[in-house]
């Protein structure tokens, strides 16, 4: 993809899900580029599985050329990710460190605290200010969860968005703060 110049950061999240993982590139905080599910099929071996969502991930790396990566801090307290993604994310890291991309990590105790500004706490909530935010992604926004549903593969759209977002929200946050 050839990229025009731009003063924004380029910014890839993946967000890994039991299926695939959802992910979502953004030019600053105010600029979606795009965003989407990858589902991969391989149910029965999580290594291959894993493998296959690494090389989606190299994929989306090549056609977008990201200036950093954005992933949920799976070492964070509190982080209920299972030992599979915590091995792709783990895999992301490596992935970056390969290509030379910059790579950070949000806790979902950040992403809870930046979107807390909007009366936002639950996940639902949290998709409703992105929606606000990024009308683009209004139509893809799940409806809300009852608690014998199983979670909506689009909200991992939403959840890779939080993350860049908050990542953006702190970065600003601590640029403003007077140095002493």
């Amino acid at each position: 993809m050839n990229r025009t110049y731009t003063k924004q950061k380029r910014i890839l999240a993946i967000d890994p899900t039991t299926k695939g993982f959802g992910f979502a590139i953004l030019e600053g905080p105010e600029s979606l580029i795009d965003w989407g599910v990858k589902e991969v099929k391989d149910n029965k071996d999580a290594s291959r599985l894993n493998a296959r969502c690494s090389q989606q991930v190299a994929n989306l790396i090549e056609r977008y050329e990201p200036d950093m990566i954005v992933v949920e801090d799976y070492a964070a307290k509190g982080c209920r990710r299972c030992p599979r993604v915590r091995l792709l994310i783990r895999d992301t890291f490596k992935l970056a460190l390969e290509k030379k991309i910059k790579i950070h990590s949000v806790s979902q105790r950040a992403v809870r605290a930046a979107f807390s500004r909007f009366g936002a706490r639950t996940k639902h909530e949290i998709a409703g200010a992105i929606a606000k935010r990024l009308p683009e992604l209004a139509p893809r926004q799940p409806p809300y969860r009852k608690p014998w549903m199983s979670e909506d593969d689009r909200m991992s759209i939403f959840d890779a968005v939080a993350l860049v977002l908050t990542f953006f929200f702190f970065t600003k946050k601590r640029s403003e703060s007077p140095k002493g």
